[in-house]
């Protein structure tokens, strides 16, 4: 058996092939600063070429292509289990990796061993920050989300601020997070195993619940803001029907109730589960009813012109 190396990089992708590329080219032109690693791709079913691009452009990467789509959480496992390394650092198919990025992340787990898992910092195009450590939510949190309406109305509200840890983040130095992006997140091999993984059974809030197992096993949580990473979020697929908007829509709100329950140790009997669910039931039907009322207004615009 070949020995441990420090790092798996492990990439799950779909359809995107152009961003897969780059991405592990990335990885190829990184900062590694001595520090050994491997590249994982797994690739989800995609019918653009994207496994076939990764095996011959990047001979190095092991591939491993599924004949379907498993979703997320199965397909990082998967790559976990063809790993040999100390680390395992998940990574986004639409992401482009800094500098040291990696090699930052690898060098901060081995000098601090009460840290399970660390998030880089996630970069828009421009690169503005994406805000990749968050607190978990409180009710406030239901109007003054990360991409909510109120939000992009009043930047500056504090609510939102501390949600996104935005003062620690532009202090520059780790700290401890509630939870960090799964976008570009290092693990320890033993602590990943040790907890399941990533929750199979979660399509959003997977990540929320991934850093509070590792905090329930008795790890910290930490954000590193000088590993810098661009993620394109939301640029590698065009526009979703409202179909595909409602099942998105649906599936959110019922992880986000789910991982409440779990995050509190709420039992079935107890009256905040109610609360929680009415909560969010109400939340995703204004927002189904905004965007079917925004499809709506879409087909009359022709009709005026």
């Amino acid at each position: 058996m070949n020995p441990l190396r420090d790092v798996a990089v492990i990439i799950v992708g779909l359809n995107a092939r152009a961003f897969v590329e780059q991405s592990l080219a990335s990885i190829e032109r990184a900062e590694w600063r001595g520090r050994t690693y491997e590249t994982i791709y797994v690739d989800n079913g995609s019918t653009d070429g994207s496994a076939e691009m990764a095996r011959q452009r990047f001979p190095r990467a092991q591939v491993i292509a599924n004949p379907t789509n498993v979703g997320f959480c199965p397909a990082a496992n998967q790559g976990t289990r063809a790993a040999h390394s100390r680390h395992y650092f998940f990574l986004n198919d639409d992401t482009i990796v800094h500098d040291d990025a990696i090699a930052l992340l690898v060098e901060y787990l081995d000098g601090r061993p009460e840290v399970g898992a660390v998030g880089s910092r996630l970069l828009n195009h421009d690169g503005s920050d994406q805000w990749s450590g968050r607190r978990f939510p409180s009710p406030l949190n239901f109007i003054f989300g990360r991409r909510s309406v109120l939000s992009r109305w009043l930047p500056n509200a504090r609510p939102l601020a501390r949600y996104l840890y935005r003062d620690q983040l532009q202090a520059g130095k780790p700290f401890a997070a509630d939870w960090v992006s799964a976008a570009a997140v290092m693990a320890r091999a033993e602590v990943f195993e040790r907890i399941g993984g990533f929750a199979e059974d979660y399509y959003y809030w997977h990540e929320a619940i991934f850093c509070d197992r590792v905090r329930q096993a008795g790890y910290e949580v930490t954000l590193h803001p000088q590993s810098k990473i661009t993620h394109f979020e939301g640029h590698g697929s065009g526009k979703r029907s409202y179909a595909a908007r409602r099942w998105h829509i649906i599936n959110f709100h019922r992880g986000a109730y789910r991982c409440y329950c779990e995050r509190y140790r709420l039992g079935r009997l107890n009256p905040r589960r109610a609360l929680a669910a009415l909560a969010l039931g109400t939340r995703a039907v204004l927002l189904l009813a905004a965007n079917r009322a925004g499809d709506w207004f879409e087909k009359l615009r022709p009709a005026r012109a």
